[in-house]
């Protein structure tokens, strides 16, 4: 019964407390609004012709100089020419350096029996082509699994 005395006068006093200050202020949930939007304000800006100008010519024409043109061809010329004779120079360097490999390497097999031609197939030939295709087999197949971290037990 003691108890029951005890949480009345607890119960009155938080009443009695929170008419004499007053209930805490809690602010009103935000609600989503519409985002604004620019009003049209064409009337506020006042808007205005653009005057003509004094003292402009009419009639624009545009000449072409014939200088100018033909040294532009030249020009153009000259540079078709410059590429041509640099990929010439190129495909000739590619044939020069095709054949010393081609010549180093046939003076680089001697014909001492089948045991060096039993060696030479052993080992591949290491030209561009087959370097690309080592790099390219290396990114796709990725490290090897001795050198991959795996859990131990």
């Amino acid at each position: 019964m003691e108890y029951l005395i005890v949480i009345a006068v607890a119960i009155a006093l938080a009443v009695f407390d929170d008419r004499v200050r007053g209930r805490k202020k809690v602010p009103p949930p935000t609600v989503p609004q519409d985002i604004p939007r620019p009003k049209k304000r064409t009337a506020q800006t006042g808007s205005f012709e653009i005057p003509p100008l004094r003292g402009a010519p009419r009639d624009v024409q545009i000449t072409v100089d014939a200088e100018v043109l033909r040294a532009q061809e030249l020009r153009a010329r000259w540079e078709e020419q410059q590429r041509e004779a640099l990929r010439a120079k190129r495909a000739r360097e590619r044939e020069e350096r095709l054949a010393a490999e081609q010549m180093a390497a046939a003076a680089a097999v001697p014909h001492t029996g089948g045991h060096a031609h039993a060696h030479a197939a052993l080992l591949p030939q290491l030209t561009p082509d087959t370097m690309k295709q080592a790099i390219v087999l290396a990114e796709v197949l990725g490290k090897p699994r001795a050198l991959r971290r795996f859990p131990r037990r």
